[in-house]
């Protein structure tokens, strides 16, 4: 079972974002922005939490406060390192420390088309709403669908 810990400042995250990354991009990808629109904001200070196994980083999960939530803002398991738990020991701690902190549920947004909602149905989580995805679009440029998700604390 991988151990889960803050992350620190010298953790190494970016070969595993960049491969869950990577992964997401063969069903969507960001759309072309419009002249005007805003680039996407990048919160560097947001809590993240690693998973470990055999010294080695194999998971992340970064979450952030929002009104009466925790909100998980990415999830990603090293590919060689998938359906092991990791991912689930990942949500579960960042549901912990939701619980921890008296905060009433923790949320999240997936792309429907990634297949992502049935794990995370499984973990408890529902479909709060469902709409087409604004900034992302699948790779014929046809709309992919975001839905919101939240599970109450225990």
């Amino acid at each position: 079972m991988a151990e889960i810990r803050e992350k620190t400042s010298t953790d190494d995250v970016v070969e595993i974002v960049a491969l869950a990354t990577k992964d997401l991009r063969r069903v969507y990808r960001p759309a072309p922005r419009t002249h005007g629109s805003a680039a996407p904001q990048d919160d560097n200070a947001a809590p993240s939490l690693v998973a470990i196994e055999d010294d080695v980083i194999v998971g992340v999960i970064e979450y952030c406060e929002r009104e009466k939530s925790l909100h998980v803002r990415g999830l990603a398991v090293h590919p060689k390192r998938r359906r092991r738990g990791i991912a689930k020991a990942l949500m579960r701690e960042v549901e912990a420390i939701a619980a921890r902190e008296g905060t009433p549920s923790v949320t999240l947004s997936t792309i429907k088309e990634t297949g992502n909602l049935e794990f995370f149905c499984q973990l408890g989580y529902t479909v709060v709403s469902e709409a087409p995805a604004t900034g992302f679009e699948g790779l014929d440029g046809q709309a992919v669908v975001k839905v919101d998700m939240c599970r109450v604390s225990a």
